[in-house]
């Protein structure tokens, strides 16, 4: 009984075990999707802001090209009118001095003979008045035209000092352009890269998936025509010995001694035995469990008796087997022949036979 209890545990343990080994691989490939998911989705976020950043740049060079433009043209509006200025201030200095070279130079009429020459003394404050007007006038003048030079020279300065600093500007934001756009590049590479593992991980995943649900299919095949065969094999097994139902049930508890001799066990490698104890066969793990341990009354199994291998069976020929995967009454396949399950209890994956070894 305590050998049979520690079969157990240690089935149900390697079975828990590679339960918790698989399961958490599936999770951790799972997480590895959210993740990228998450990633992929902040990732196309930043991009979305830096392609946002671009366009407000190219926003702003645009409309510090269209600033450049209306300052250059404002340049040569003003150097237009400087010319223009320094023009009138030159023609007013050339117009004063041939006033000044006919007045003063002029060998037939100076000023003094224009003063004498007054017939009165009103006539005489005229004409000082008049030379004095047209003095100050000229003065005036060309103080005027000199003025508007220096504005006009200054206003120039200015824009070209506008100009440069946009002309400044401009290129800080070209720089800021490419920076972001190589950026952008990048985070598009990494996000296309991103993606296409996420797809590949996803495609991995649905033949995973595909290659589970035709294993499974082919599985349920088998075990269908396992059981078929195996039905086919009790019938027959009936049908050759049909006085095996009345056989008498007090053989179950026969001994070996009882029955004169050893019993006929199974040999070769793949199949289970006394020795063996743990056996490997049609994908799941095989154990026994002695009556001579666990009697089994309450397990109702009719026509049980010993069969020359030492097995416990039934009135159909059917190995007495427990497992916890399949109901009670299903036909499985054993390294020992066809099997019924009338018990369960052992770990999952694990086949015990019931024995009398």
């Amino acid at each position: 009984m305590k050998h049979l209890l520690t079969k157990w545990i240690r089935a149900g343990i390697f079975c828990t075990g590679l339960l918790f080994f698989f399961g958490c691989r599936l999770t951790a490939e799972a997480g590895d999707i959210e993740s990228m998911e998450s990633q992929s989705s902040d990732l196309k976020n930043e991009l979305d802001n830096v392609n946002q950043e671009l366009l407000d740049i190219g926003n702003d060079i645009a409309d510090v090209e269209e600033k450049i433009e209306e300052t250059t043209g404002e340049i040569e509006k003003t150097r237009e009118q400087l010319a223009i200025a320094r023009h009138s201030e030159s023609q007013q200095y050339e117009d004063l001095k041939l006033r000044i070279r006919y007045m003063y130079e002029n060998d037939s009429v100076s000023m003094l003979e224009v003063l004498v020459s007054a017939e009165s003394m009103n006539d005489f404050l005229n004409r000082v008045d008049f030379i004095q007007n047209v003095s100050e006038y000229d003065r005036n003048k060309l103080e005027e035209f000199r003025t508007l030079r220096e504005n006009i020279a200054d206003q120039e300065q200015h824009l070209v000092d506008e100009k440069d600093s946009q002309i400044k500007l401009q290129k800080e934001l070209d720089a800021k352009q490419d920076t972001l756009q190589a950026k952008a590049d990048a985070m598009s590479v990494d996000l296309t890269a991103l993606k296409t593992k996420i797809q590949n991980l996803r495609a991995e995943e649905a033949r995973r998936a595909a290659e589970e649900a035709r294993r499974k299919k082919e599985e349920q095949a088998r075990r269908a025509a396992e059981e078929k065969k195996a039905a086919e094999t009790a019938a027959q097994a009936k049908k050759d010995n049909p006085k095996s139902e009345d056989k008498d049930t007090s053989d179950e508890n026969k001994t070996t001694a009882d029955k004169g001799g050893d019993y006929d066990m199974p040999s070769g490698s793949g199949v289970l035995t006394k020795k063996k104890g743990v056996n490997y066969y049609n994908g799941h793990r095989e154990t026994y469990y002695s009556q001579k341990v666990l009697p089994g009354h309450g397990l109702k199994i009719p026509g049980r008796h010993v069969a020359s291998d030492g097995t416990i069976r039934d009135s159909d020929g059917y190995i007495c087997v427990a497992s916890s995967d399949y109901p009670k009454g299903t036909v499985v396949n054993t390294s020992l022949g066809p099997g019924k399950v009338y018990d369960s209890g052992c770990a999952s994956g694990t086949i015990d036979l019931y024995t009398d070894w």
